[in-house]
């Protein structure tokens, strides 16, 4: 079996998240900067929103 990569088509945006801690672990929140909600996701990354686009994560002040 062979993976096949999709190259993704524009360059996508970076936005930056809010912690959130809840009873289980930490969260991200970010403002989706395709349809203006508020999306939780687990950890920091490349990321597809519930809305169907994607997106990097990436917290204020960390370099890559």
């Amino acid at each position: 079996m062979t993976d096949t990569y999709t190259a993704l088509e524009n360059e996508l945006p970076t936005v930056s998240p809010t912690t959130l801690i809840t009873c289980g672990s930490p969260q991200v929140v970010v403002s989706c900067p395709y349809c203006g909600s508020q999306h939780r996701h687990l950890g920091l990354g490349l990321r597809r929103s519930p809305c169907g686009h994607w997106y990097f994560v990436k917290a204020a002040g960390r370099q890559s």
